[in-house]
């Protein structure tokens, strides 16, 4: 089924189905579960990196933090995670730069356990997030404040993904926890509430980019603009084919449930870009407090191969 829709998919794009040429051997990772990774996924199981000259390898990498260790130890070459982790990475002194961001708003809601009726209720207690000093504890942070809560209400604890997570709050171990689509309405349909969700914001931030070394880019340009390549064509790809995408998810998120799915998807789509540039303004919100002042939101990102390929007419990549 997968592997029909694969082909029927690239037909639609008028593309070629990929073939058996040389392609140069890339690592590449991702660092969760979360909706906002389909176009990552997707890229790899429509075969459009090996169609544009790449052969990879994709693998999971529980975290931001961790990934970026794995890019800067050369055990990977391209990684898809959320801003925070390079933008930290960089404050730091990290030879990292972010090449494309595909999801620009901040789609994690707070969801409490049963007994939580009010935010005072959560002073004292507890919060899951999947990894210390990720977008999870970004985004509770986030939510302390649209709820006049201090920083400091909640001990913070890592847990990993959302389902053991989820499996927490049920269990009543945490009192509360950040999750976005699809997560965030498994939850719900458990009966689990939400508390604050940031999607209905529209706080622009960072969610989902792709992350490379600086040394890789002066290095490696071209595999860096084949990558571009490969994901701008599958970013049209996720617009255009809702069932492939949905197929894709389903094998990623091990979620069967097929209107979850479905809700997942029509909730990250309409605000995913089919132009992944990364705009200083999404940069200074990822920035720590105090830190935008200190430096450039330049020194974060680099557009200049995405904007090869528009000087080049490459297709589906034309106008911001």
């Amino acid at each position: 089924m997968m592997a029909r829709l694969i082909i029927i998919s690239l037909l639609l794009l008028g593309l070629q189905v990929p073939g058996t040429v040389s392609a140069q051997r890339v690592r590449m990772s991702y660092a969760g579960t979360t909706g906002f990774n389909v176009p990552f996924w997707l890229t790899h199981e429509a075969g459009l990196f090996r169609k544009y000259g790449l052969s990879e390898e994709l693998i999971l990498i529980s975290g931001g933090a961790t990934n970026i260790q794995a890019l800067l130890a050369g055990e990977i070459q391209f990684a898809n995670a959320a801003g925070s982790a390079p933008i930290q990475a960089t404050l730091q002194g990290a030879d990292v730069t972010i090449i494309a961001t595909s999801y620009k708003l901040m789609p994690y809601a707070l969801v409490v356990g049963k007994d939580i009726r009010s935010p005072e209720d959560l002073k004292g207690k507890t919060i899951a997030v999947s990894r210390l000093g990720g977008i999870t504890e970004v985004a509770g942070r986030l939510a302390f404040e649209k709820l006049g809560l201090g920083p400091k209400a909640m001990t913070f604890i890592q847990a990993g993904p959302d389902a053991p997570r989820i499996a927490a709050l049920q269990s009543g171990a945490v009192a509360a926890t950040l999750l976005a689509p699809p997560g965030l309405f498994a939850a719900a349909s458990l009966g689990l509430r939400v508390l604050a969700d940031l999607g209905d914001l529209g706080i622009q931030y960072p969610t989902s980019v792709n992350v490379i070394s600086r040394r890789y880019l002066a290095q490696n340009r071209s595999a860096v603009k084949k990558f571009l390549m490969a994901f701008a064509e599958s970013l049209r790809l996720y617009k255009q084919n809702k069932q492939f995408a949905i197929e894709v998810m389903r094998k990623y998120t091990k979620i069967n449930d097929q209107e979850l799915l479905s809700k997942t998807h029509d909730y990250f789509v309409k605000n995913t870009a089919l132009m992944p540039f990364t705009d200083a303004a999404i940069i200074k919100n990822g920035l720590p407090a105090g830190k935008e002042r200190e430096r450039k939101p330049t020194d974060f990102f680099d557009n200049s191969v995405l904007e090869e390929l528009i000087k080049e007419g490459f297709p589906g990549v034309v106008t911001r």
